[in-house]
C-alpha cells in the first residue's frame, strides 16, 4: 500500500504544478497575446493571398494584351484586304465585313477585361497596403504584450519551477510501472488517481461492485470502469 501512497503524494504535488501552469495559460495578457499573434498570422496569410491574386491578374493582363495585339494585326489584314482586293460578289463583301466586325468585337471585349483587371489590381494594391499597415500595428501591440506577459509571468514561472521540482522529488519514490500508467491515464483525464470513498470512485462518484471493492481493499490496482482513473484505498 505504501507504493500507492507514494503515487498519491506525487499526484498531489503534480496537480499543484499543473494548476499553476494553467493559471499562467489563462492569464488575460497571454490571451490577448495569442489573439494578437493569430491576427498577425491572418494578416500575413491575407497579404500573401492578395499578392498571389495580383500576380495572377498581371499575368492574365499580359496574355490578353498579346491577344489584343494579334486581333489588331488580324483586323489590319482584313482592312487591307477590303481596300485592295476586288471582291467578286456582295456575299464576299458581306462575309469580309462580318469578319471585321467580329474582330472588332473581340478587341472591345479584351480591352474591357483589361480595364476591369486594372481596376481590380488598383483595388488590391490599396487593400494590400491596408493589410500591411494592420499587420505592422498588430506587431507593435504584440511586442508590447509579449514584454508585459514575460514580466507578469516571471514570478509565476519561478513558482511553477519550484513546484515542478517538488513533484520530481516525489516522483523518484513512485514505482516506475505505476508512474507509467499514471502518465498514460493523465493524457485522457486529470487527476489520474482517485481515492475509494464510501464504496465509490472519488473521481466520478460511481459506486463500485462489491467484488471490485474487495480487490481494492486487498491491494489490487483497479481502474474505474466509468472514468478510467486508478482507484486506491
Amino acid at each position: 500500500m505504501e507504493k500507492y501512497e507514494a503515487l498519491w503524494a506525487y499526484q498531489t504535488e503534480d496537480m499543484k504544478a499543473d494548476a499553476i501552469a494553467n493559471a499562467i495559460k489563462r492569464s488575460p495578457t497571454r490571451q490577448k497575446l495569442e489573439k494578437a499573434r493569430d491576427f498577425i498570422l491572418d494578416r500575413q496569410k491575407k497579404y500573401k493571398q492578395i499578392e498571389e491574386d495580383v500576380s495572377a491578374m498581371v499575368d492574365r493582363k499580359d496574355i490578353i494584351a498579346q491577344a489584343v495585339d494579334r486581333a489588331r494585326e488580324q483586323l489590319q489584314v482584313l482592312q487591307t484586304r477590303y481596300e485592295n482586293e476586288a471582291l467578286a460578289t456582295p456575299e464576299e463583301v458581306k462575309a469580309l465585313l462580318s469578319e471585321v466586325s467580329r474582330c472588332r468585337d473581340t478587341i472591345r471585349q479584351y480591352e474591357a477585361e483589361i480595364s476591369r483587371i486594372v481596376k481590380e489590381t488598383d483595388s488590391n494594391d490599396k487593400l494590400q497596403r491596408s493589410v500591411r499597415l494592420e499587420a505592422a500595428n498588430a506587431k507593435k501591440a504584440f511586442d508590447q504584450l509579449k514584454a508585459d506577459y514575460e514580466e507578469e509571468s516571471k514570478s509565476k514561472k519561478g513558482e511553477l519551477d519550484a513546484q515542478r521540482a517538488r513533484a520530481r522529488e516525489l516522483m523518484d519514490q513512485v514505482d516506475p510501472a505505476l508512474l507509467e500508467e499514471y502518465e498514460t491515464i493523465k493524457k485522457h483525464i486529470s487527476p489520474p488517481v482517485a481515492r475509494l470513498t464510501n464504496g465509490q470512485c472519488s473521481g466520478c462518484n460511481t459506486s463500485l461492485p462489491s467484488a471490485t471493492l474487495s480487490k481494492i481493499k486487498n491491494g489490487a490496482l483497479i481502474e474505474c470502469e466509468t472514468c478510467g482513473r486508478m482507484i486506491i484505498q
